[in-house]
């Protein structure tokens, strides 16, 4: 490039110099410089060296000439590649990194320290840490062996510290396993013989080459015991809700949902990056108000309903209050307004109903199509890990292509269908669901009787008083304070009915005393999760055994 320029340069100089023009005035004109056409012309017939030999003072005239016609023209092109030039010859080259010693070396891998892979855990959480007990095993009557440590001190640091403390048998009064199937034996026999034939894992997601028969016959098997079309087992009963919730709301799309959903919920809310619209938790009302909104706008803005896909979102028991979802008014309310139904019903199916087929047959709605989506847990009523979710053949398919959890999450193991498939088979053989029924109804009024916020007990209130046939029940601080005094009040009430023989636990510890941000700014203001007690019972407990309970509870709370 340089070269051309050079002699590009020359060339002008030379035509345009004025010796040249004096020599004109005296001798005769010289022979026409050669021309472009005449340079291209050699080209085609081959001339190389003649081509080469004239390409210079053909150059030099062509710059002449449009020098002359067109001086800004030239002055432009002249600049931009003087600047291309330079940015090919000058432009900045990355510096060589210098080369450290070894002392240097090892001076900044001193100095190194690495962050947490957890934030630190706050004062009030550290001590809570260190007071957690382990469930050492299990058995088929419904009791758990804790073992915990014997320590000076408390806190993380401490909590694999100090002699182990003798190993407690107490009942268990915590668990969600309300059938009492994951300590039958029949169960666990199902899913060691599954571990020895299959091992342990799936190896890849169900979409790919993770399906074994035993997944797909629990989808058959579950489906029959629902009255769906099909069902579609994931590995994790939260990423069931999240992908499921996802699979059919994307952007653009609205979704209206009780405020009181559950976290998997929220997260699928936020994975499809749709609208979203929060009613009051269970308020048949509050959700006529904000679909009528919907609606009232759509006429402001001439926006037809159809042009947008719109799903009512909520949980058939509430996993943060205990209490049952108003399915007859959400199916009115959704019919009238042009909307479908996501429903979670991880902890009805099992529990409610005569034979334990959920909220549906609680409500006696015959139609198997009128719940358009529902997601169920495998924990509460098959005493195995995974979730599912039912529904019409479209429902289905639709995520067997488009469902993240199904097509890139790993398949569950085979041994948690092969547990599930044998405490399908235990319920149809004695089912266990009026010996459940009456020990919630049991649980409940004697609950009720003491701690029902009309009863103002200066210590616990329930934070639900449905008379309903939800097998737990969360009790709250009276009189709560902050979160960290709240929390060790509620673990102190723990180890309270540790001593009297039950284990029961705190419903969920708030985040904000991890130190960890509670807020989601891709959701709107949504109902608050209270810290509380939680106690549940299953099918295994005495009637007896709940009557003690309860009593333990007044104990311990004290007058």
């Amino acid at each position: 490039m340089r070269r051309l320029l050079l002699v590009a340069s020359l060339a002008l100089a030379s035509a345009r110099a004025p010796w040249a023009r004096r020599t004109t005035t005296t001798t005769a004109s010289p022979a026409a410089p050669p021309s472009g056409a005449a340079f291209v012309a050699s080209l085609k017939a081959g001339e190389l060296r003649a081509a080469a030999r004239i390409a210079a003072p053909a150059y030099a005239a062509w710059w002449t000439h449009l020098l002359e016609d067109a001086p800004e023209h030239v002055f432009i092109e002249t600049v931009l590649i003087c600047f291309l030039a330079y940015l090919f010859l000058c432009g900045r080259r990355a510096a060589k990194a210098p080369k450290l010693s070894r002392r240097e070396v090892d001076e900044l891998v001193d100095d190194w320290e690495p962050e947490p892979l957890v934030p630190a855990l706050s004062g009030a959480a550290s001590e809570i840490v260190g007071r957690w007990k382990v469930v050492e095993s299990a058995d088929d009557r419904g009791f758990v062996t804790l073992r915990g440590k014997r320590r000076s001190s408390t806190g993380l640091a401490s909590l694999f510290s100090g002699s182990e403390a003798a190993p407690t048998k107490l009942l268990n009064c915590a668990s969600f396993d309300f059938l009492g199937m994951s300590g039958a034996r029949e169960v666990r026999d199902a899913a060691a013989a599954a571990l020895t034939k299959y091992g342990c894992g799936s190896c890849g997601p169900r979409g790919f080459y993770g399906s074994i028969d035993v997944h797909e016959q629990l989808e058959v098997e579950v489906a029959a015991f629902l009255g769906v079309e099909r069902a579609i087992a994931f590995s994790d009963s939260a990423s069931c809700c999240t992908s499921t919730v996802a699979a059919f709301a994307k952007r653009g799309d609205l979704l209206v949902v009780d405020d009181g959903v559950c976290e998997p919920l929220r997260t699928g809310c936020v994975l499809s990056r749709a609208t979203v619209l929060p009613y009051k938790h269970n308020d048949a009302g509050d959700l006529e108000r904000v679909l009528a909104a919907v609606a009232a706008d759509d006429a402001a803005k001439g926006r037809a309903p159809g042009t947008q896909r719109r799903f009512v979102v909520c949980e058939a028991v509430s996993r943060d209050v205990g209490d049952v979802a108003p399915l007859d008014e959400l199916l009115r309310l959704k019919d009238a307004y042009g909307y479908r139904l996501i429903l979670d019903e991880s902890l009805s199916v099992g529990v409610l109903g005569s034979t334990g087929r959920g909220i549906k047959e609680l409500f006696d709605v015959a139609d198997p199509k009128a719940v358009e989506i529902t997601t169920v847990d495998m924990s509460p009523a098959f005493g195995s890990l995974g979730g599912l979710c039912v529904g019409t053949e479209e429902v289905i398919d639709h995520q067997r292509l488009s469902g993240a959890g199904y097509c890139f999450s790993a398949a569950a193991p085979p041994f948690y269908s092969a547990a599930g498939l044998a405490a399908l088979a235990l319920v149809a053989k004695d089912p266990p669901f009026a010996r459940l029924r009456e020990n919630a109804w049991r649980l409940k009024t004697k609950l009720v009787l003491v701690f029902a916020a009309a009863k103002a007990h200066p210590k616990l209130t329930l934070v639900s008083d449905d008379a309903n046939d939800v097998p737990f029940a969360l009790l709250k601080l009276s009189r709560p304070r902050e979160p960290g005094a709240d929390l060790r009040a509620l673990e102190d009430l723990v180890d309270a009915l540790i001593d009297r023989g039950f284990c029961c636990c705190v419903s969920k510890y708030d985040e904000s005393v991890y130190g960890r941000a509670t807020k989601n700014t891709a959701l709107p203001a949504m109902r608050p999760k209270p810290l509380a007690l939680k106690v549940a019972v299953t099918a295994k407990h005495e009637p007896a055994t709940v009557d003690a309970l309860v009593a333990a509870i007044v104990d311990a709370a004290g007058p």
